[in-house]
């Protein structure tokens, strides 16, 4: 009886086309040959995550704010010198274990320069080619950065950057990274147990160190401050904190024509482009409007509105007068650190009078020697922030942060009073 069993049921599957299909040799090999690039791309990532290690942590005092305890964060120290060399190599790994890239697949992306350096320097690593979209004017040390680290380059307008990664990708059969939209799916919210498997969080880093760190007796963090571009970032923090219920509020430091503020804020932008009210240069790096599409969650950015607990504008000259202040005092970071760091301190002005120590936690997103031809060159200046009041206006912005420093001054009130065009 088995025995016609079997056979019944062998020539039904037979008649219906339903035998499974056996590989030849050759598909068997090819296979196994994916399987161990597989392998060995994952085993490579981990190295690389080791090389990465805990960037540095700053407890920067602010003679003006004796009660806030500042720390920063220096993610210039990574190999490719910013914030976003930990982010891709989350993304990188999601990419090969997800099965999105194979041995041979090559990649593109959209980039304003860091996020691109990154991404040539990871999928280099293994062994897979990268393709850099970038804006027409992207400034030539961002360039240089992403070749440097093994990528090609694509120039095109800046609003258009998304759809010609797209359609290139598509082209050449390659797999479109959109770090935008991808970042949620790799960034990690989680804490990953010991050292050599440990999440790529920020935030998790920033505890582990304050605590590992004996002069530092509140270990608590009141406040994390951070800009968004893919949103990536604050969000898998703010996911983290919300995972284990900790009681750090979560500041949104956003440029002046972003449509972040409004998106996190007030729901705004999922169906409209804010294309029109972008303005040059905005803040690099970071910010969202001069894109044609919507801020769509999972396609055009990462920002997830319910993680974030406040969302602060500050004024795009007030930030090119803090990058200067700020490196004149040791902070060697670009616009994108300036923001962080001017949102910290207005954090800090609206707690000036509590009776115990405040806490924040802000990131050096990459380094001042990025935008030595643009934010550092006065003649650049005058003409980007000429209807702002131009190299005048942003020297008394910088006065007003240097009070603020030194003194506990306000100076967002003040710079809104004092540094309007003449």
């Amino acid at each position: 009886m088995f025995i016609f069993y079997f056979i019944f049921i062998w020539f039904f599957q037979f008649s219906t086309g339903d035998i499974l299909s056996e590989a030849p040799a050759d598909q068997e090999h090819l296979l196994k040959g994916e399987q161990d690039w597989r392998t060995w791309a994952i085993d490579r990532l981990w190295e690389e995550r080791e090389k990465i290690g805990h960037t540095p942590l700053i407890k920067y005092p602010v003679k003006g704010l004796p009660n806030v305890d500042l720390f920063i964060k220096n993610e210039t120290s990574t190999p490719t010198r910013s914030l976003k060399h930990r982010f891709v190599w989350a993304l990188a790994l999601w990419s090969v274990v997800d099965g999105l890239v194979n041995q041979n697949t090559s990649t593109y992306d959209s980039t304003s320069g860091n996020t691109g350096a990154s991404e040539a320097y990871m999928y280099n690593a293994i062994g897979i080619p990268y393709y850099a979209v970038v804006a027409n004017d992207l400034e030539q040390a961002k360039i240089d950065n992403i070749e440097k680290n093994h990528g090609k380059i694509i120039k095109t307008d800046v609003s258009l950057r998304n759809t010609r990664a797209k359609e290139e990708a598509e082209k050449n059969k390659g797999f479109y990274v959109n770090q935008f939209g991808n970042a949620e799916k790799a960034e990690e919210f989680f804490e990953s147990g010991d050292y050599k498997y440990e999440s790529s969080n920020v935030f998790h880093e920033v505890l582990a160190q304050i605590n590992d760190d004996k002069s530092v007796k509140r270990k608590d963090v009141d406040y994390f401050v951070h800009s968004a571009g893919t949103g990536g970032t604050i969000s898998s923090v703010g996911r983290y904190v919300d995972r284990y219920n900790l009681p750090t509020k979560i500041v949104l430091a956003d440029s002046e024509f972003s449509l972040f503020y409004d998106y996190v804020i007030h729901d705004r932008f999922t169906n409209e482009s804010g294309q029109h009210l972008w303005k040059k240069p905005g803040v690099a790096g970071i910010g969202y409007g001069y894109d044609v599409e919507p801020v769509l969650y999972g396609e055009t950015t990462s920002l997830i509105p319910s993680v974030i607990d406040e969302a602060v504008k500050i004024p795009d000259i007030a930030t090119a007068a803090g990058l200067r202040e700020f490196n004149a005092r040791g902070l060697d970071g670009g616009p994108s650190s300036a923001l962080n760091l001017l949102v910290s301190l207005h954090v800090a002005l609206k707690k000036a009078k509590s009776p115990k120590k405040i806490s924040i936690v802000t990131l050096l997103n990459d380094p001042a020697d990025f935008y030595r031809n643009n934010y550092f060159n006065d003649t650049w200046i005058y003409e980007v922030f000429r209807e702002r009041g131009g190299i005048d206006a942003m020297n008394c912005w910088r006065k007003e942060i240097a009070s603020t420093l030194d003194n506990g001054t306000n100076f967002l009130v003040n710079g809104m009073r004092n540094c309007r065009p003449k």
